[in-house]
């Protein structure tokens, strides 16, 4: 019997987080300059305090289609341990939806709200004076640093890990789609002066970060069975379980 493989970091996670962190870095460098002149910019824009635009819909409702997802997820793993013909049908999406909620609770939930708690940021609408990324101090009453709408609303992103890797064009399409969702989210915080856009960023970095941390330590070849469970290793060198293909 072959003895249980061991989850780690593959070398392109690795080079995914590197790679993050320091696009992180460099924009952090610009946008502590920036923030103020991004957000007059992005309240400027045209119709963006009007009541039922754009902005007023995706700022007031864009954590909707997350915990809705989340809690439609939640109740998908209660029914896999269910007995009946639910359990038959869901317990192999159990990985699935681990994935997925452990993403949200890691993501805007634990480093999110630990993150606010830590750095008390102000908020622009807060009237308190700006202070600069990364200052650390009690002046903010409602912890605006990280955006934790940003945060939540890439959470969605989770579900383009999840689509099978025979489908390629649909998994781009979805992860393009969701990180314009997140970004239209984001905007719309800068917009309504809940956040500065560094804010925004670092909330979308922090949920991307433990999605590919999750996926590749933990997911990706537990999802990658539930897919070819029964196959044996192609001669060719295609994907399989043991060689469970691209990272995402």
């Amino acid at each position: 019997m072959d003895s249980p493989k061991k989850f780690c970091l593959t070398s392109r996670v690795l080079i995914a987080l590197i790679l993050g962190l320091v696009a992180a870095s460099v924009l952090a460098v610009f946008l502590a300059h920036n923030d103020l002149a991004l957000s007059a910019a992005a309240q400027a824009l045209p119709d963006s305090h009007a009541d039922y635009s754009f902005w007023w819909l995706v700022n007031y409702y864009g954590e909707v289609p997350t915990w809705t997802v989340v809690g439609l997820a939640g109740l998908a793993l209660l029914a896999s341990f269910a007995d009946g013909r639910p359990r038959q049908a869901l317990t192999r999406f159990r990985p699935h939806l681990l994935f997925l909620l452990c993403t949200a609770a890691l993501g805007p939930g634990l480093f999110g709200q630990g993150l606010k708690a830590m750095f008390n940021r102000p908020r622009p609408g807060d009237g308190l004076g700006f202070l600069p990324l990364f200052a650390v101090g009690p002046v903010g009453h409602d912890n605006g640093f990280p955006s934790g709408h940003t945060a939540a609303a890439f959470v969605l992103l989770a579900l383009a890990f999840l689509i099978p890797r025979t489908m390629p064009r649909l998994r781009a399409l979805a992860a393009a789609g969701f990180v314009l969702w997140g970004a239209a989210v984001g905007l719309a915080r800068v917009v309504y002066g809940a956040h500065y856009p560094s804010d925004v960023l670092f909330g979308a970095l922090l949920t991307l970060t433990v999605e590919l941390v999750l996926w590749g330590a933990v997911f990706r070849r537990r999802i990658a069975a539930t897919e070819t469970r029964g196959w044996t290793r192609p001669s060719n060198g295609g994907s399989s379980p043991e060689n469970p293909g691209p990272l995402i």
